[in-house]
């Protein structure tokens, strides 16, 4: 073997073993990606199964307390809410 042919058969099998370790640290990378969506995909279908429960305890609340003050506890939550968002704007 001509001493080219030897450095490119060197080469070639380091070029495979570096592809092999940044195809395992990918691996591993999609993998934490896979469980930290897996736990938001459970959340989200919990949400949805306890849509139509929350929906009707709203109902119930809103008519329980009222629309007037139902309007003025929605109008101090979108304040606060305003407030925290701008505060987290600001913090980042």
């Amino acid at each position: 073997m001509s001493s080219r042919l030897v450095a490119l058969t060197a080469r070639r099998a380091a070029l495979q073993a570096e592809c092999a370790l940044q195809r395992d640290d990918a691996a591993l990378a999609y993998g934490d990606i896979e469980q930290g969506a897996a736990k938001v995909d459970r959340v989200v279908a919990g949400v949805r199964r306890l849509a139509p429960v929350l929906l009707v305890g709203g109902a119930v609340a809103l008519l329980a307390i009222g629309p007037a003050r139902a309007l003025s506890l929605v109008r101090r939550g979108l304040a606060v809410g305003l407030y925290a968002r701008e505060a987290r704007r600001l913090l980042r």
